[in-house]
């Protein structure tokens, strides 16, 4: 639409953004959420600020920190747990591996510790046909580091690698059910449209690092060849990769981004457990870490040499029942389990107080459309109703479980602490703790979607569907609970294409009731997420911690 906002002339809006900021002029949305919705609709962060400024004096605003004038030069020193798979973007899975690319390689925007989306490889984008349809407009005169020219060529042939079931893609779980293979176009050298299968109003966080597969490869890429190095449109250019031992990147003297990178290069150096990371950066050895529990951690918080960073996300832990396995056949049962936990304490003694509460449904208090307590009243701890619960489904003198989970971050800690608040109910767990890569498995073994109750780690993820459709739809490819509610997945997909906010926010509170309800698993809380960096580290963003851009970081000593 062509008009005006206020006393500000807007040449042009589309319709979805003045929702947007009609939404934020009634009072139905804060700053902090139109910014979020309006860039991931494609609204650039220049238009939306002038909206909000149309709204007149704004209470929120943002914080942000001076360290001086930049300095060039020098090497940045990560710390990173040794990648549990080759570093390869299309099947790549753990977080080591996810770092080691992301220096070098590159999606075509970026998620900001707000959730909001910044233009990367792409400069705009837009929906059509009810957000069926996405057309991505491609940043032109980007090199790959092996000099040729990146185009909507090689954006195609990067999703169509990446939803083809062939290629055992990680991506698959983000993807199912929403971009099919060979539903990627090509519009002109620099425009690609992406055909859906459903509308899908939340889809540029499938195409940003949310989705850490998601990067920009050239159009005859060949799996495993990334640890080659050469491979990217980064700030680093991958020189070196040594299993097990660390990696070593030079500065990509064509970035497109023009004054960037700051520094040399940068060297990754790779750690088999926690304790040797933490070590490495007390002692020098290591200038940031960029994903760090707070579980065996906790000497660096009090280090004067180690700013913490913190940030409020959607990261959580997901003690999934397998509803079609005894006992949790009977959502009593299921029920019981939910309200043996004190959460309150759960977070005070696991993280010292570093995350929200969770309500067992997957709308983080993060994202726009969380409902309210009012909607969906906190589940707290209530012995006697758990063993009424456990009595009315045939288990009055208690029940024997086993809880199958993984050796990592504050995972082991919090299996333990749920054996003992669940034993006064007359739940009697027993604990089976694997390593991480024999807990995760792969192929036709893969223990943690098979086991009846386990706990798996579960990273940001930009919004609510996200989320929910790899691990609740019915056919979700990580759905470990087995749970399958054909009404939840109607109210999910009528959320997911939904553009009025307000509606939006009605059916995700339904979906969340229902969920609440059922109880396929338990979200006892949201983990804030934490980076820990030396002084003099300078410019690495807050979070999200499960992305990375070294683009903006530079060394002040």
């Amino acid at each position: 639409m062509v008009g005006r906002v206020g006393s500000w002339e807007v040449a042009k809006i589309d319709d979805y953004t003045y929702h947007l900021w009609e939404e934020r002029r009634a009072g139905r949305m804060s700053r902090g959420e139109f910014l979020r919705r309006a860039t991931v609709a494609g609204t650039s962060l220049a238009l939306a600020g002038s909206l909000l400024a149309a709204c007149g004096s704004e209470q929120e605003q943002a914080q942000q920190q001076s360290a001086g004038p930049i300095k060039r030069g020098g090497t940045g020193r990560l710390g990173l747990v040794v990648p549990a798979s080759d570093p390869d973007p299309v099947t790549l899975f753990s977080s080591g591996a996810v770092f080691v690319t992301q220096v070098a390689a590159e999606g075509l925007c970026f998620p900001r510790p707000d959730f909001s989306l910044e233009p990367k490889l792409a400069t705009k984008w837009e929906a059509a046909n009810g957000a069926k349809e996405w057309t991505f407009t491609l940043r032109e005169g980007v090199k790959f580091h092996d000099g040729s020219t990146m185009t909507a060529d090689d954006v195609v042939a990067t999703f169509d690698r990446l939803t083809d079931p062939d290629n055992e893609s990680a991506a698959l779980s983000a993807f199912g059910g929403i971009l099919s293979y060979e539903q990627t176009e090509k519009v002109d050298d620099y425009a690609v449209r992406f055909n859906l299968d459903r509308p899908y109003v939340d889809f540029p966080y499938l195409l940003s690092l949310f989705n850490y597969n998601a990067l920009i490869l050239p159009k005859d890429y060949e799996m495993g060849a990334f640890s080659k190095g050469g491979v990217g449109t980064g700030p680093y250019i991958l020189k070196e990769y040594r299993p097990n031992q660390g990696a070593t990147y030079v500065k990509n003297p064509n970035y497109w981004d023009k004054g960037k990178p700051y520094m040399d290069g940068v060297e990754a150096n790779f750690y088999d457990d926690n304790s040797p990371l933490v070590l490495a950066l007390q002692a020098g050895e290591v200038d940031a870490v960029p994903q760090i529990p707070f579980q065996g951690s906790q000497a660096v918080f009090s280090d004067s040499n180690v700013a913490i960073l913190e940030n409020p996300s959607s990261e959580y832990r997901g003690l999934h029942m397998r509803v079609d396995k005894e006992p949790f056949t009977d959502k009593r049962v299921r029920q019981a389990f939910a309200l043996c936990l004190d959460r309150p304490a759960l977070v005070q003694g696991l993280l010292d107080g570093r995350a929200d509460l969770g309500n067992d449904h997957p709308f983080a208090p993060v994202y726009p459309n969380s409902p309210s307590g009012s909607t969906v009243p906190q589940r707290k701890r209530d012995v006697a109703r758990a063993k009424k619960l456990l009595a009315d489904a045939g288990h009055a003198g208690g029940v024997d479980v086993e809880l199958t989970t993984e050796r990592f971050l504050e995972i082991p800690q919090y299996a333990v602490t749920l054996k003992e608040q669940c034993k006064e109910a007359g739940i009697n767990v027993s604990l089976n703790i694997m390593d991480q890569t024999s807990y995760y498995g792969s192929g036709d073994n893969q223990p943690w979607l098979e086991v009846p109750l386990g706990i798996v780690d579960w990273a940001s993820r930009g919004s609510a569907s996200q989320t929910i459709a790899p691990a609740y739809l019915c056919d979700g490819i990580w759905n470990a609970a087995h749970w399958c509610n054909e009404e939840y997945d109607g109210l999910v997909r009528e959320f997911d294409g939904e553009l009025d906010e307000g509606r939006r926010r009605e059916l995700g509170a339904r979906a969340a009731t229902l969920q609440h309800e059922e109880v396929p698993g338990i979200i006892s809380y949201w983990a804030r997420e934490l980076r820990a960096v030396r002084t003099g580290f300078q410019g690495l963003a807050k979070g999200p911690n499960i992305v990375l851009d070294m683009s903006p970081v530079w060394l002040s000593g």
